[in-house]
């Protein structure tokens, strides 16, 4: 083999395991996607930044009712990526490997709802029963389990009719920031700060205690078995009470 030739290839090789190859998102990981996205987290620079890009979508805002603000998707690429870009140090591939055997095969949505000045900042400040028996002729409490549908539909079936993906859990969290951009995020994080979101549930995040730092609003998250998701177009929905319809489009076939 001519030497310039070595050159080029030797270089060509290198390029391909620097840089992620384009492939659909895939319920189950193969081998060579896991070093994949170590090797992109353990670079932790521009390109392993721009690389969670397409999967957040921000959105604008309503002029009234609640702010649908942002939604984004978590693969289970894309946990792989954040898992080894925060254990820079001493953290393998063959480790990367299990931890992705050991769990991490469900996909993520997650969507930020901002309170407004017409949904939830009055509401937000009435912590006390005694403050909401004064205030009887205001609006009530928002009830987040009246107020929203969320979920994941993908078209299916002969007619190719938009079906609602059954998650597996979803869970709230008080959201406490309003600036938009990726959220780091990897399952472990959800913990015990989360609210099951179970209709008899009583998730209100409000205090009378003057060191309360008050939310902002809500973080949704949705839990889905990736087996369960195709790769193929999907879209996150929200509908709200004051008739509003949020559709987010992913396509799936383009993301890892």
């Amino acid at each position: 083999m001519p030497s310039t030739f070595r050159c080029a290839f030797s270089i060509f090789a290198a390029a391909l395991l620097l840089t992620p190859s384009v492939s659909a998102f895939q319920t189950s990981l193969s081998d060579e996607s896991v070093r994949e996205a170590y090797f992109l987290g353990q670079r932790n620079d521009a390109t392993t930044t721009s690389f969670f890009n397409p999967y957040l979508r921000l959105l604008p805002k309503p002029d009234k009712g609640a702010f649908i603000a942002e939604v984004e998707v978590y693969t289970p690429y894309v946990q792989l990526v954040e898992i080894s870009r925060r254990r820079s140090m001493g953290y393998s591939a063959q480790q990367a490997e299990l931890d992705y055997r050991h769990g991490h095969h469900k996909l993520y949505v997650r969507v930020r709802i901002d309170f407004t000045p017409t949904y939830g900042a009055l509401e937000l400040y009435r912590s006390s029963k005694a403050d909401r028996q004064q205030s009887a002729t205001d609006q009530p409490l928002p009830d987040f389990y009246r107020d929203f549908r969320v979920g994941l539909s993908q078209r299916s079936g002969p007619r190719h009719e938009d079906q609602w993906i059954e998650p597996l859990r979803i869970l709230l969290q008080p959201s406490y920031v309003q600036s938009s951009s990726h959220l780091p995020f990897v399952p472990e994080d959800l913990g015990l700060f989360s609210y099951l979101a179970d209709p008899g549930y009583t998730s209100f995040a409000y205090s009378s205690a003057t060191s309360f730092v008050y939310p902002t609003g809500w973080l949704v998250w949705l839990v889905y078995d990736a087996h369960d998701v195709a790769s193929d177009d999907a879209q996150v929905e929200v509908i709200t009470t004051d008739g509003q319809h949020v559709v987010v489009p992913f396509d799936l076939s383009t993301l890892r």
